[in-house]
């Protein structure tokens, strides 16, 4: 299974950096969880990813990845060798609690932009 699920990721991160539309309006943090979410995000992605957006890597807001894949994307830097510039960060640098509130804020910041698209039409 894994052997099959590996190759259609390592293609789908071979894209081109897309942009997606821009999250309108600040995302309203709820919790604790989604504000130490929002640190991890802004200590270790806002640099290539700002808000989710496509910077010098890909938009984050139009992958509808489950959180086991987001984990094994920010986890593993086998995936990405020769392929993109995505370092990977082991659990001394994010650890298992801040992943789990990184998984949380992002899919929070997709929620919120997909929201505002649907109110806006």
């Amino acid at each position: 299974m894994l052997l099959m699920v590996l190759p259609m990721l390592l293609l789908y991160s071979c894209g081109t950096a897309r942009r997606s539309e821009p999250i309108l309006g600040p995302l309203a943090l709820q919790t604790q969880q989604l504000e130490n979410g929002r640190v991890v995000f802004m200590q270790n992605c806002q640099r290539c990813h700002p808000l989710g957006e496509a910077g010098l890597g890909p938009s984050l807001n139009n992958i509808p990845l489950p959180g086991v894949a987001l984990r094994f994307r920010v986890r593993s830097k086998a995936f990405f060798l020769g392929i993109g510039r995505m370092p990977s960060f082991k659990k001394h640098e994010i650890s298992r609690e801040q992943m789990d509130e990184l998984v949380v804020y992002m899919k929070a910041l997709r929620r919120h932009k997909t929201n505002d698209a649907v109110a806006s039409q």
